[in-house]
């Protein structure tokens, strides 16, 4: 822990450092402040665990410099320091979230106690944060394997890889599956830019997101030493690198494709995807059947099949399966759970292209539905539509419609409904023709109250506290 020690008596602060430097091994004083200046502008500079405050110092006293600093960084902590036992003091202490508060002199068993706390509290919000962030990127890398990218991809992106400049998906194909943890450790070693990593069945998922532009020999090289350090049994297949999110999606395919075929030929242990294997040159009968497909034509898709089945190599079906996955992926469309080893007979093939097709229809059926729902929500918003008035309205149960919807919108019908008339309220606040009462009535809400809770929520602001910070100029 680092701790930071504001007292403006020269033989306090000396007495404190060495009581702290004896007592605890994992302590490190980086610095001292003779007054809440020099506190606040050490505060900022070092970015302290803890900060021993004393209330009475010349200039900025202690309570003044603890709000400054929190003002810059909310995640030092203070313990307060004071020889005069105040009520006022306290309170005022209490109001800015700090907790601890010794009496001058204090006693030896009194402040290792605060330590101790304060210390426990740091080490629960960092095992939280980090909880929280493993959330967020098992999210995140799940979201960039498929398309399209929602918005919350590119806000994740922004918050927690702000220096993002390029990156590229891994896939590692293991017969002996290895802890999460492990891997991470493994590919720590030689990985030098941020990455997320997914791990299923033995295939590892690797998501390397750079703070710089990379190129394909330096790529080349990491893969090979990571593919020694994973062993003999390993083969990493590697997507090309992209600057644009966008095409995130597509690295992980190209990953995901050169593994199978590493694996499948044997030959070499890590790389790209073989350009022979890229769709730019896939015979003109496996385009026209995959059009087929995408369309959901299953009587001319299995027709096309059935008519050129002797001419499909074994390659040609792999084209077959891993465009025909690329392309659902493109689209959001859950892919069938067959594996491409499962498909082992013309039955098989024809069976798969069928569900393929009608997996497609569906998903139009669907899609010009919720165009339909999204055009009666952009007119009817403001009144109370219930999702069951909305279900009925399309001919669907509740359930099926509720599932539907927030496939296609990405939220559930109560949340994009809400979405729509705090976006609504937010322009009509803008535009600062109507009191906040009329356009609580405006986009919906009988009750002005209930509104207010709702924008809060939605905007981390009351509705008034908008207004101010638009017009306070």
């Amino acid at each position: 822990m680092r701790i930071l020690i504001a007292e403006d008596e020269l033989l306090e602060r000396k007495a404190m450092r060495k009581f702290l430097e004896n007592n605890f091994s994992e302590i490190e004083i980086i610095d001292e402040a003779a007054n809440g200046r020099e506190a606040i502008e050490l505060a900022q500079l070092n970015a302290p665990d803890i900060i021993f405050m004393d209330i009475k110092m010349p200039g900025i006293n202690g309570l003044e410099a603890i709000e400054e600093i929190q003002s810059l960084s909310a995640s030092s902590k203070f313990i307060l320091v004071s020889a005069y036992d105040s009520f006022d003091f306290a309170k005022r202490a209490m109001n800015h979230g700090v907790k601890e508060y010794i009496l001058k002199p204090g006693k030896k068993e009194e402040i290792v106690r605060s330590i101790l706390r304060v210390k426990k509290e740091i080490e629960y919000e960092v095992q939280q944060q980090t909880e929280k962030r493993n959330l967020i990127e098992e999210s995140f890398i799940t979201k960039l394997m498929h398309q399209p990218l929602d918005k919350e991809a590119y806000s994740i992106l922004k918050e927690y890889f702000p220096s993002f400049k390029s990156g590229y998906f891994l896939v590692i194909q293991l017969t002996q599956p290895i802890e999460k943890e492990m891997i991470r450790q493994m590919l720590k070693k030689h990985l030098e830019h941020p990455f997320i990593v997914d791990s299923t069945d033995g295939r590892i998922a690797c998501c390397i997101l750079a703070n710089s532009e990379l190129n394909k020999s330096d790529i080349l090289m990491q893969a090979r030493k990571m593919q020694l350090e994973f062993g003999d049994d390993c083969y990493i297949g590697i997507g090309h690198p992209y600057s644009a999110l966008d095409y995130f999606p597509k690295s992980y395919h190209e990953a995901l494709t050169a593994a199978y075929q590493l694996t499948k030929n044997n030959s070499r242990k890590y790389g790209f995807l073989e350009e022979s294997e890229d769709k730019g040159n896939i015979p003109d009968v496996i385009v026209q059947l995959l059009a087929e497909v995408e369309k959901g034509n299953e009587h001319e898709s299995l027709q096309l099949y059935k008519d050129k089945r002797d001419f499909f190599s074994i390659d040609d079906h792999e084209d077959i399966y891993f465009n025909v996955k690329r392309m659902m992926e493109e689209q959001n469309i859950a892919f069938p759970e067959n594996t491409i080893s499962e498909l082992d007979s013309d039955v098989e093939w024809q069976q798969f292209i069928i569900l393929c097709c009608l997996t497609f229809q569906e998903h139009y059926r669907s899609k010009k539905l919720m165009e339909k729902v999204k055009e009666y929500i952009d007119e009817h918003y403001r009144q109370g539509i219930t999702l069951e008035e909305m279900a009925a309205h399309v001919g669907l149960s509740p359930n099926y419609f509720s599932n539907v919807f927030k496939k296609e919108f990405g939220n559930t019908f109560v949340e994009f409904i809400t979405g729509q008339r705090m976006n609504e309220a937010k322009l009509l606040i803008m535009e600062n023709q109507y009191s906040l009462k009329e356009i609580s009535y405006m986009v919906g809400y009988n009750d002005p109250n209930y509104f207010s809770r709702v924008f809060k929520r939605s905007y981390q602001m009351s509705p008034k506290n908008f207004q101010q910070q638009i017009f306070k100029k």
